[in-house]
């Protein structure tokens, strides 16, 4: 077999490198889920009703703050990190020609949008549909030279594109009219009350009826918050660290990773001190100068962007050292099967929350439904030992494989062995 799960401190080459990179997904699946599970798995808007009610209390109110900060937006940044990284590593890995491997990663990419538009269907928040989409740019980017890799993706994860067309409305184009405006949010409130009926009481094939409808919506979100150009500059960042080889040599890179994780460190904790500053400044004024404004709309996403990154380097630092590998290898085996247990952990959040399930959608506090992500994910990761002490994936990561290649692939860990 390539990889072993086992790791002890004379470890080096490959296994190693290959267990920390499946932690670091084991550790945003478990944010991932932390974040889901504190909105009830919607995927979506919900009535400002169903928000105030679940708003009460110092407890809630602390929690709710805590996921905003520390989790909120910063997970799915993390996650398309590390699909960058991964198509570095296949790239430089692979023995292919380069027309070869692109056909195939592309086709790959197309397998990888029919299973996100089958988890759409089931739970609208899914981000794989639009994985799929951005590989595509990212392709385009495998030769350029790094410091335009590098420059492209702090631009996206700044959201310049994004932070241009708000300055380009708010300044230059037609102001819609307060007519237009107050409609457009009694059709957007008339939506959302009625996707949340769906969701709170209806059958499994209203809510995928729902999740088919919302699909557009769901991309103009996606343009409109400027989430797909934060998307693709971090797959260009992981890109980027894939290609300078910072994580297929990681014993030399120490230095790089600490300097990086106190840099952004430092830099966040700026940032919110000036925000409190201009919290203290400007009070409940909702206006302040336009300029002011734009100046920390850039420094939110400086300050979103930087813990992801913090993150990142942090826990690759963390994650070599041996008091930490009791935490390393379930994480491992979480990360090993990724998109099953990505995939797996809606099945079971929409299960709890929604109608056809115990219909528990806003019907408990976020700070009582953030509880549930100790036994979900504690269950993902005895869930992953077994299955991958029988078998060599993930069983949407076979039928990903298998569909790649056109090709039923080696399932079982002792059939892999007898073919290698």
């Amino acid at each position: 077999m390539e990889t072993q799960l086992s790791f002890s401190p004379s470890t080096v080459g490959k296994v190693t490198r290959i267990q920390v990179v499946d932690a670091l997904r084991g550790f945003a699946l478990l944010g991932i889920l932390l974040v889901h599970v504190s909105v009830w798995f919607d995927g979506g808007p919900l009535p400002g009703s169903v928000y105030q009610i679940n708003a009460q209390g110092v407890v809630n109110n602390i929690v709710q703050t805590i996921v905003g900060i520390f989790f909120s937006g910063k997970f799915y940044t993390f996650f398309s990190f590390l699909f960058g990284l991964s198509f570095a590593l296949m790239m430089t890995r692979s023995s292919e020609s380069d027309g070869t491997f692109l056909r195939r990663f592309a086709w790959r990419l197309v397998v990888l949008g029919a299973i996100g538009f089958g988890h759409h269907l089931h739970w609208r928040g899914d981000i794989l549909s639009i994985y799929a989409m951005l590989g595509f740019p990212l392709l385009l980017f495998r030769n350029v030279p790094q410091r335009w890799v590098l420059t492209v993706a702090v631009l996206l994860i700044l959201n310049v594109p994004a932070q241009i067309r708000t300055i380009y409305n708010e300044n230059v184009a037609a102001p819609a009219t307060k007519a237009q405006t107050d409609q457009r949010q009694k059709e957007f409130d008339k939506t959302v009350e009625a996707n949340y009926r769906v969701i709170k009481q209806g059958s499994y094939p209203e809510v995928v009826g729902v999740n088919l409808r919302e699909f557009e919506t769901k991309m103009n979100f996606q343009f409109d918050s400027g989430r797909i150009y934060i998307t693709l500059g971090f797959f260009l960042l992981g890109l980027y660290a894939g290609r300078r080889r910072l994580f297929q040599h990681l014993s030399d890179n120490r230095t790089f990773f600490r300097n990086v994780t106190r840099s952004t460190g430092f830099g966040v904790l700026g940032i919110i001190v000036l925000f409190v500053i201009a919290i203290s400044i400007y009070g409940n004024n909702s206006q302040p100068p336009k300029l002011v404004g734009y100046l920390f709309n850039f420094l939110f996403g400086l300050g979103e962007g930087s813990l992801t990154v913090f993150y990142i380097a942090g826990l690759t630092l963390l994650f070599q050292k041996v008091a930490w590998q009791r935490v390393v290898s379930p994480l491992a085996l979480i990360g090993k099967m990724a998109l099953t247990n990505y995939v797996l952990q809606s099945v079971i959040g929409t299960l709890i929350f929604y109608g056809y399930g115990f219909g528990l959608i806003g019907e408990i506090p976020s700070a009582v439904a953030i509880t549930l992500t100790i036994p979900i994910f504690l269950a993902q990761v005895l869930f992953s030992r077994w299955w991958l002490s029988r078998f060599q994936y993930g069983p949407l990561e076979w039928a990903w494989r298998s569909l790649t290649y056109l090709k039923a692939q080696p399932m079982q860990v002792r059939q892999l062995q007898e073919t290698s």
